[in-house]
């Protein structure tokens, strides 16, 4: 039992950065991603993710078979249920070679918080750790661009074309910058404080700068900060876990 906890947040964090990769693929070559989407997508892939961290283990094989399962059970869910946008007008990606592409993004995201808690080799954890804490840090912000479009009252479709690649191109940008700077920080100084306040600060600077919001550049903080609470978390109880 003293590993629950953990093991929900380390599913969480994969299924944030498989859905952040993802957006950032659909958005980058024009598919439509909106909210309804985004949030059936989560959900399928965080409960395969989460029981099989929970009741099977987490490890190489268990990577594997997640990121095989996973996939699958959302291509079924998502051929079967009804349409959540008009697929005469916008490209859904029923299509069965996206799930190769979902396995694909899941093996990176899983491997990446498996490389940052127990690779022996430092470039691999600290690859895993910029590519684990920025791309959460994206999944949640693309999360608060849509969840304000529902709550503006805009319809699905209307938010889709929205939701185009220029708009969430310079928050990853913010946030890689952001993240990498207080990675070299942390490696210069050893100091944790200054840079998890370095790693947040400079990605919400840059986009204050760039929308005049300052309610986008609080979230842009603690969106880091929360990533940085959520990684940090499940690998002081995760981190003595290790299947070879």
């Amino acid at each position: 039992m003293r590993t629950v906890f953990q093991k929900f947040l380390f599913a969480l964090t994969v299924t944030a950065v498989m859905n952040a990769l993802d957006m950032t693929y659909h958005l980058a070559t024009g598919w439509a991603v909106h909210l309804n989407y985004v949030a059936i997508k989560l959900t399928v892939i965080f409960l395969a993710v989460w029981m099989i961290t929970q009741f099977i283990g987490l490890g190489k094989q268990e990577g594997i078979i997640t990121s095989i399962f996973a996939p699958f059970m959302f291509y079924v869910y998502y051929v079967f249920a009804g349409a959540t946008l008009n697929r005469e007008i916008f490209k859904i990606d029923e299509q069965f070679w996206f799930y190769f592409l979902h396995a694909g993004l899941l093996l990176i995201a899983y491997f990446s918080a498996w490389n940052f808690l127990h690779s022996k080799q430092q470039w691999k954890k600290t690859t895993g750790f910029i590519i684990t804490a920025g791309f959460t840090s994206i999944a949640f912000h693309a999360l608060l661009l849509m969840t304000r479009w529902r709550i503006a009252g805009m319809d699905e479709e209307t938010a889709a074309t929205l939701f185009t690649f220029s708009v969430i191109l310079l928050p990853i940008i913010a946030y890689f910058i952001g993240i990498i700077a207080g990675t070299i920080t942390q490696t210069v100084f050893r100091k944790r404080i200054l840079s998890v306040g370095i790693s947040a600060i400079i990605p919400a600077t840059i986009l204050f700068i760039s929308t005049r919001e300052i309610g986008t550049s609080v979230f842009t903080l603690l969106f880091v900060l929360l990533s940085y609470y959520i990684i940090h978390t499940f690998k002081k109880g995760l981190e003595v876990i290790h299947h070879e």
